[in-house]
């Protein structure tokens, strides 16, 4: 039976006629498609015509079973009523697909499925007068890609993948449906033989908007300067954007009630609001701000028990809290912290291998675990350590998981791995969501290797992208202050701790006043002015008190060490461990005091490690 019904077939050539026909159409497509994106055609006459394709294969089947077999064959009621219903139902179909509002709907579906993270980086203009640039205009068009296929989340379109469309005025409708990109980087040269410009913009394709942009200057004959400085702007405006999309995207996906995810999102703009606020002075309004965004989140996750992002972002809200209230360097505020850890222990209950919590969960244990007179720190640090490591094998791009477990191992004084740790984090951070923080690690575990000039490169690398950042001005002066440091510059180092007061939160100037003066006591002392540098640091210490203290005195026993004061040196070393002891660890490889290495009193002091 079934070898009759194939014989019958081949005998109608059905085969034959739906292969050629199948064929002739694929090839007409694949033409119109390029006409499309050559030419910048209309991307409508190629949907049409994919339309019929499809629609009129059951005339083509009727017209080769009725009429396939060699001879001529009498016209059946089948076809007179079969062929113009089916042309009457592809007109139907069409005319639903391109009518205003089939249209309409069909463009806001090609709009959400473009994807950010596909870019299409276009040839650069060469727009001299002379029209001489073209060679840099191309060198930048693909050093840029080249820069950009090194962030692993991106999906790059090749240079082969643009180059039809470099010399073509293609309108950006038809760009968008022949390369399927969701970001555009365009870009020009211009100037002259002596001086160029570069001039780039990044294109939303789907409201046809201009994201960001900004022009290079410089000399012709440092145009490989410019080159790489271009790729690097480019590429960092490009992490930032398409992080806070996939974000959104990310957090979309998880609940499916629109008013809880509309929750989150107030939420989240509150917590900006208060790290603004926070950033001006106004710590009242900052808190103000963050006890909003827990309610909007407590209102999130009561509409929407399963989960687990609005309790996790109610524990990060926590703990921005305790370290608004924060009273010395590194110290957040227990009983927030607290609260904070209830949160993420909740998540971890809820989803119990999800790495948001887990890295939550993990920052929270390493911040209680730095309590000062903690019974048993080394235990929490521990369990701080196997949640930051669960949260990284789960989702490695936690980078905030990577750049707390390269704290916890700087404090235990284990700094190779510190710094490889430091290492992931600005790997894992593709989308440069706390890359200031992250380069504020990598040159603290350089320094604590002792690779000084790696040390200051990542100080200097932070200053430059992040030039009002605080942060980067204090390891400018800190340098200063070391023992084999920077070149000692009394008046610098003066200089650099009034710029961290002018950069700084209004908040924090008492405290970095008083850190930063004792900072430039430790460069006059390595200028050889012993008895000044003395006098600056017994000054900060008399007008110093609570939690800062410590820190201080840790500080001031590198001043009285490079002043020549060894037993004053160690008697506030004593002091400091008094009050820090979980950092005895640490402070028996800190190289700062590696003259007091061979000293049976240092050695004494920092052998009773049972604080941490």
């Amino acid at each position: 039976m079934r070898i009759d019904i194939i014989q019958e077939l081949i005998k109608r050539r059905i085969p034959h006629i739906l292969g050629i026909y199948l064929a002739i159409g694929w090839g007409v497509l694949e033409f119109q498609d390029w006409l499309v994106g050559r030419y910048g055609l209309s991307p409508m006459m190629a949907d049409i015509s994919l339309a019929v394709w499809v629609g009129m294969i059951p005339t083509v089947l009727m017209l080769a079973y009725l009429h396939g077999e060699k001879g001529g064959q009498p016209w059946t009621r089948v076809e007179k009523i079969g062929i113009p219903a089916n042309v009457l139902a592809v007109g139907t179909v069409l005319a639903f697909m391109f009518s205003g509002d089939g249209w309409e709907r069909r463009g806001r579906a090609e709009d959400i499925a473009l994807d950010p993270t596909r870019i299409a980086v276009l040839y650069f203009e060469d727009d001299s007068e002379a029209q001489d640039l073209g060679h840099l205009a191309s060198a930048f068009t693909g050093a840029l890609i080249d820069e950009l296929t090194r962030v692993k989340p991106l999906d790059v379109i090749p240079r082969g993948g643009v180059k039809p469309y470099r010399q073509s005025h293609v309108p950006l409708d038809s760009l968008v449906r022949a390369l399927r990109m969701g970001t555009l980087v365009e870009g020009s040269v211009s100037g002259s033989k002596e001086r160029l410009t570069v001039s780039v913009s990044l294109i939303d394709p789907a409201s046809q908007s201009i994201i960001d942009s900004f022009t290079l200057d410089g000399a012709v004959a440092d145009w490989l300067d410019v080159r790489d400085e271009l790729a690097k702007e480019v590429a960092r405006a490009l992490r930032r954007r398409l992080g806070l999309e996939i974000r959104l995207r990310e957090r979309r996906a998880g609940t499916e009630s629109a008013q809880a995810l509309e929750l989150v999102e107030r939420a989240e703009k509150l917590r900006t609001e208060a790290e603004r606020l926070e950033a001006a002075g106004d710590t009242a309004a900052a808190a103000r701000e963050l006890t909003r965004a827990d309610s909007l989140l407590a209102r999130a996750e009561a509409l929407d028990p399963a989960w687990v992002e609005p309790i996790v972002l109610r524990g990060w809200i926590a703990r921005d809290r305790g370290a608004l209230s924060s009273l010395g360097p590194g110290t957040l505020v227990q009983e927030d912290v607290l609260r904070g850890l209830w949160h993420a222990e909740r998540a971890v209950d809820l989803e119990p291998g999800d790495a948001r919590a887990l890295e939550l969960r993990g920052i929270l244990r390493y911040a209680i675990s730095e309590s000062p007179k903690l019974a048993e720190p080394a235990g929490l640090r521990a369990a701080a350590e196997a949640d930051l490591r669960a949260a990284v094998a789960a989702d490695a791009s936690r980078a905030r998981a990577w750049s707390t477990l390269s704290t916890l191992h700087r404090v235990s004084a284990r700094h190779a791995e510190a710094k490889r740790d430091a290492e992931r984090a600005l790997e894992a951070d593709p989308f440069l969501r706390a890359a200031n923080t992250i380069i504020f690690r990598l040159y603290e575990t350089s320094l604590e290797l002792r690779q000084m000039e790696e040390s200051d490169r990542w100080c200097n690398e932070g200053r430059q992208r992040f030039p009002d950042d605080y942060l980067f001005v204090t390891c400018s002066l800190f340098l200063l202050a070391l023992p084999g440091g920077a070149q000692p510059d009394v008046e610098r180092a003066w200089a650099l701790a009034d710029t961290v007061l002018r950069l700084s939160p209004p908040q924090q100037h008492d405290q970095l006043r008083l850190l930063g003066q004792i900072w430039v006591a430790a460069a006059i002392a390595r200028a050889g002015l012993a008895d000044s540098a003395v006098a600056v640091s017994e000054r900060v210490r008399s007008a110093v008190s609570g939690p800062l203290k410590p820190w201080i005195d840790y500080s001031a026993a590198n001043v009285q060490l490079l002043a020549g004061r060894r037993d004053a040196a160690l008697a506030l070393l004593s002091a400091f461990l008094e009050e820090v002891p979980q950092r005895r660890e640490y402070i028996a490889s800190d190289w700062t005091f590696e003259a007091f290495w061979d000293d049976p009193r240092f050695q004494a002091l920092v052998a009773d490690s049972t604080g941490g």
